[in-house]
């Protein structure tokens, strides 16, 4: 059985904690900016060509659908809710593009 001494000390679990949150804020802001016509996934690669974090499939649309709400709720509890009417605004005109 695997003890907690057991764990190497050098495996800081808090770090590698903070580190999982930048990368799902980061994930998030480029939703936010992509769902809200600031930028494009191309954008996002020129600025950062080596590697960019996204909550869903830029080639499924349908992906994006079903992580939007979590972008809302994200904004919401971070308090950014300019960025939350923003992103329900475009929610409304994705599921009615008329």
């Amino acid at each position: 059985m695997l003890e907690f001494e057991d764990i190497e000390d050098d495996f800081d679990i808090t770090s590698s904690i903070d580190e999982e949150i930048e990368i799902l804020d980061e994930a998030y802001r480029n939703a936010y900016a992509i769902v809200t016509g600031k930028m494009t996934v191309r954008d996002l690669l020129n600025k950062t060509p080596d590697m960019i974090f996204l909550p869903f499939d830029p080639n499924d649309a349908e992906s994006f659908a079903r992580i939007l709400d979590d972008v809302i709720k994200y904004f919401e509890e971070n308090e950014e809710y300019e960025k939350c009417a923003e992103l329900i605004s475009s929610k409304k005109q994705l599921d009615d593009p008329r």
